[in-house]
């Protein structure tokens, strides 16, 4: 059976301990509970990405971000006792987000799912967002995550993705693929 870790997933695993390392594999080798039940696996921030999106599908109307933040408060308010710290959360990574990318007119194009395998090990690449920016394409992973990743790691997912792209022949250069962590500047590759 194949070992299948996101790139993110496998940028954790490189700088594990060995005894971390052990655990995160028999978690992603078997993804299932006890009782052969799916592991839920919950996306934090799956409001902010999927309100990113929306943004620029809609044409980067600031309207669809101001409606899906405003979505979120009323969320926030008629259910407290759901996660509201991750609500809240949601709607800071949106306003950063627009601090950093704002200006940019993405005309976002259909997301591609690149693998990158090896042996039994099968890496999910799949960026956040797949761009067209003035005719350039661009990959952009975002992580809004409080704690941030250090630039090693962030140089091993930009690699990966950007292997992953190049086996399907994407047309993305290294220079295109970007890492977006919530309160820094987007991280380019430092391999190129």
């Amino acid at each position: 059976m194949a070992i299948q870790i996101s790139v993110t997933g496998l940028a954790k695993f490189m700088k594990s301990r060995p005894a971390s390392q052990r655990t995160m594999l028999k978690t992603y080798k078997f993804q299932t509970d006890k009782n052969g039940n799916k592991r839920p696996q919950i996306v934090r921030y799956s409001e902010a990405r999927a309100a990113i999106k929306k943004y620029h599908s809609k044409g980067n109307d600031i309207a669809t971000l101001i409606a899906a933040v405003a979505e979120l408060q009323r969320k926030e308010i008629t259910h407290p006792e759901k996660d509201s710290g991750r609500i809240r959360d949601n709607i800071k990574a949106i306003q950063t987000y627009m601090s950093h990318f704002s200006k940019n007119k993405f005309v976002v194009l259909d997301n591609p799912k690149p693998k990158y395998k090896h042996g039994e090990v099968e890496v999910s690449a799949t960026p956040d967002l797949f761009v067209d920016d003035s005719g350039v394409k661009k990959m952009i992973k975002l992580d809004f995550n409080s704690l941030a990743l250090d630039s090693e790691s962030v140089n091993v997912i930009l690699k990966v993705i950007h292997e992953a792209s190049s086996l399907q022949e994407l047309g993305v250069q290294p220079k295109d693929v970007i890492y977006y962590q919530k309160g820094e500047p987007p991280a380019l590759p430092g391999w190129q």
